[in-house]
């Protein structure tokens, strides 16, 4: 029997995913079942079943519907890119993925006594006649325990900012008030360096800024609050280029898709 799992699960992040969004409800119904499957996969977060891929009969067995829902509702996750798949095809989550390599790298770095970037304090000097028979005040400093950063946008940026920040105030403690998180302005709009960069990776820079806009905005404290906002808008871009489907269907291909799986439904009134 494998180990039971746990994760933390953000629910805005469900709620907000501009992908799942696109997805009908059966479909999202069954991407949670299937990340379900994942979390107790070797390796975590890819769809295997006792190691192996199952074909779309054993997923429908195991999701509980017909073989033709599941190939419809993976069709639909695929086509909005929720999902990734493996160089031998197996769908994994990227999210999911990612979080795992976090954590083992954390544990990791745990066994060894914390994160190697943060260099512990200097232990006082105590006079011998103040040391005796004495313990450390509770006023004393402490050196602080590693703080995991959960994604996101919770993304790439939260780690690279964080690492980036310990370094640069330690080199200068003065510039640690000016490099303090702060939230996105309401009429925030990207500069010429972040629209090159979009147009660069094949990105709509003006409909991803009024999306990254609208959610960070709506993202509460102290999630809602970035030390880099130019960093988490470039991974924003690198996010959305890799979810983006390879070739974005037609409004008449929508329509045709939506009008076939209906033809299939049974009249069970017969009329």
């Amino acid at each position: 029997m494998s180990a039971r799992r746990w994760a933390k699960f953000w629910w805005q992040d469900w709620q907000r995913d501009p992908a799942l969004r696109m997805c009908s409800l059966a479909a999202r119904g069954a991407w949670i079942e299937i990340l379900c499957l994942m979390a107790d996969a070797n390796p975590v977060g890819h769809l295997l079943v006792n190691g192996r891929t199952p074909n779309m009969r054993q997923l429908a067995a195991v999701l509980g519907c017909s073989e033709r829902e599941v190939s419809k509702y993976v069709s639909e996750l695929e086509e909005n890119g929720v999902f990734s798949r493996s160089d031998d095809g197996t769908i994994y989550s990227r999210r999911m993925v990612r979080d795992k390599a976090i954590s083992d790298e954390a544990s990791a770095n745990g066994k060894k006594g914390g994160n190697p970037q943060i260099k512990p304090k200097k232990a006082t000097k105590v006079k011998p006649e103040e040391g005796k028979g004495l313990t450390p005040t509770l006023n004393q400093e402490t050196t602080p325990t590693l703080k995991h950063q959960e994604a996101e946008a919770d993304t790439e940026a939260d780690i690279n900012s964080l690492t980036t920040f310990e370094s640069e105030r330690a080199q200068n403690p003065k510039s640690e008030k000016s490099k303090r998180a702060s939230r996105l302005a309401a009429n925030w709009r990207p500069s010429a360096e972040m629209v090159e960069f979009a147009q660069a990776n094949g990105v709509d820079p003006e409909r991803t800024a009024a999306v990254f806009r609208d959610y960070w905005v709506g993202v509460p404290d102290p999630k809602g609050r970035k030390a880099d906002w130019d960093a988490t808008w470039r991974n924003w871009v690198r996010r959305d280029q890799d979810i983006r489907p390879t070739t974005r269907p037609t409004q008449a291909d929508r329509r045709a898709a939506v009008n076939a799986a209906w033809a299939a439904v049974p009249d069970i009134e017969g009329v």
